[in-house]
């Protein structure tokens, strides 16, 4: 059951290129939320800001409540909402709902974790990368953004993962090219073919990956990213189409409640 909750802002980092994390005590929800839920998040003045944004649960960390009491989401300024919380500053209240959603399910006996991340996509992933470690199953990253300035947290990251290829379309940072590249070369080697990929970036790269997978036989969870007005299911705008035409509505499902993440086969990319 989501929380409904007015959090203090604790810490808000900018992180260069328009990228930002905000960290905010907010102990109910945190004290429940697993890798891969989000959060609606926003202003306590709907005059201000009338809807709240979805945003991943990027880490759960140490707050007013103890250990485990604080939220952290990570975004790119874009528009208004995450201008809005770009602008918080410590004390600043943020109106909080969640968990919610589905998150990632941990990898069975014998399978290799390896996320695919492109961009702010990263921002599913720290919390799960931890909560493996802590389970001594540290997971490869495939990392990938458009230019160096695209891979917010990526010193982070490199001190979490089990190894880390990085690319860019640029070249400013890593292998020139796309994060597909590596995973491809990858998954051409039969020892690859445990790995277990769990993915979320921009549509068109989850669709590459989805299809890479697929070929090679490997299971694969994405991350969806849709724009949402509830969170909770009811205002049915942030559906996707899959392959089973069967339940409430037909060959869709809401990415808020029957996701975010899915399996990438079940849906028509």
């Amino acid at each position: 059951m989501p929380f409904d909750v007015v959090g203090r802002v604790l810490d808000n980092q900018d992180l260069g290129g328009g990228y930002f994390l905000t960290t905010i005590d907010a102990p109910a929800i945190a004290g429940v939320c697993e890798p891969g839920q989000f959060v609606m998040a926003g202003s306590t003045d709907p005059t201000e800001l009338l809807l709240r944004r979805p945003f991943s649960v990027c880490l759960v960390g140490p707050g007013g409540g103890g250990a485990r009491s604080a939220v952290a989401i990570l975004y790119r300024v874009v528009g208004r909402g995450t201008g809005f919380l770009s602008r918080l500053v410590k004390g600043d209240g943020a109106a909080l709902l969640g968990p919610l959603g589905q998150g990632f399910s941990m990898p069975r006996a014998g399978e290799t974790p390896v996320v695919v991340a492109g961009g702010v996509g990263i921002a599913a992933f720290p919390f799960f990368l931890e909560r493996l470690a802590a389970a001594g199953r540290p997971a490869d990253l495939l990392y990938g953004g458009r230019t160096a300035a695209d891979l917010p947290m990526l010193a982070w990251l490199r001190a979490r993962a089990g190894s880390v290829a990085v690319t860019t379309d640029d070249g400013s940072s890593g292998a020139r090219g796309l994060v597909t590249g590596p995973l491809e070369a990858r998954l051409a080697d039969p020892g690859a073919r445990r790995d277990r990929l769990y993915v979320c970036g921009p549509h068109p790269m989850m669709k590459a990956v989805a299809a890479i997978a697929a070929r090679a036989g490997v299971p694969c969870e994405v991350a969806l990213e849709t724009p949402m007005a509830c969170g909770y299911g009811v205002c049915v705008g942030c559906v996707v189409e899959v392959h089973d035409f069967h339940g409430e509505y037909g060959r869709y499902r809401r990415v808020c409640v029957d996701g975010p993440v899915m399996d990438a086969s079940e849906i028509r990319w």
